[in-house]
């Protein structure tokens, strides 16, 4: 039998044993602007990582030698594992980005923000372009990595939008009172 401490917030009386229940978001224990801040924190972390690791790829750049041309990744000399390495880098870094921008609306300096983050997008971009080898990638496969968090977030809200205004358009036709 749970406690009336555990009831009254919503702590499950075993949280070992339930810790996705635990853990979950939950609006009665939970302020919005809590979740937000910590949604902050983490796509920040994310997107800083992500771009020290397209900035500075595993396992450094060729210095002067003969297996690479000095200042390439040395892991591009793996096509595949480079390739896959800076997609998924890459897609990480744009959904971190997006949500910053998405958190940040209404905020204080939100426009210097998202100036900032643009520039430091563009410097992500111009690294992974001056380290990478050239014939390794086509670079058109890093724009649309870049690009596929933002792409699947208007294709999603546009659904919605379309499934509401269906939903309102029926519930109109089978209303008895429309005229």
């Amino acid at each position: 039998m749970a406690s009336d401490a555990a009831k009254t917030n919503n702590i499950p009386e075993y949280p070992s044993e339930n810790w996705y229940a635990y853990y979950r978001f939950d609006l009665n224990r939970e302020s919005p602007s809590g979740a937000r801040n910590t949604l902050l924190v983490v796509a920040t972390l994310i997107a800083a990582v992500t771009f020290q690791a397209g900035v500075n790829p595993p396992g450094g750049v060729w210095q002067e030698s003969k297996e690479g041309e000095a200042g390439e990744s040395i892991l591009g000399s793996h096509k595949g594992a480079y390739t896959v390495f800076i997609l998924t880098n890459t897609l990480a870094y744009a959904s971190a980005v997006q949500t910053i921008f998405i958190l940040i609306i209404g905020c204080p300096f939100q426009t210097e923000v998202w100036i900032a983050i643009l520039s430091m997008s563009s410097t992500y971009g111009a690294s992974i372009a001056s380290v990478q080898p050239s014939g390794v990638m086509n670079p058109g496969f890093l724009f649309i990595a870049f690009f596929t968090p933002f792409l699947l977030r208007s294709a999603l809200q546009f659904i919605r939008r379309v499934k509401f205004l269906d939903a309102l358009l029926r519930q109109k036709r089978e209303s008895p009172y429309t005229p």
